[in-house]
């Protein structure tokens, strides 16, 4: 079984140090900061596009919910204010506060002018 770890770690060292190799001959020689240094600023700039773009999406969303919210109160107070209405049209009511001024209703039937051209 000790055979088998020293097989485990030996692959690991090897594995590591051809990495580490690759990683040298490939990257540190050329430095690459400095020969793609467009890509670097392109990705820059697209991530803070991306984070300004999620800003603006939670600013809008806090804007609908607040919008929400006003349009359930200006609901709820045109109901109240159509329930007012129906309530101070009814015949009663306004027979009730003509009365106050004085008039009454009329016992004749309305009757209908006609006009010739």
């Amino acid at each position: 079984m000790s055979l088998k770890k020293t097989n485990w770690k030996n692959l690991i060292r090897e594995l590591g140090s051809r990495l580490n190799g690759f990683y040298i001959d490939r990257f540190a020689s050329e430095n690459i900061l400095v020969t793609s240094w467009r890509m670097v600023l392109f990705i820059s700039i697209l991530a803070v596009f991306v984070i300004y773009s999620a800003h603006k999406v939670d600013q809008k969303v806090v804007l609908i919910n607040k919008l929400k919210v006003e349009l359930k109160d200006l609901r709820s107070r045109h109901i109240e204010m159509r329930t007012n209405l129906m309530t101070l049209s009814k015949p009663t009511n306004i027979a009730e506060e003509v009365q106050k001024q004085g008039l009454l209703y009329s016992s004749d039937a309305p009757y209908k002018i006609v006009l010739k051209d």
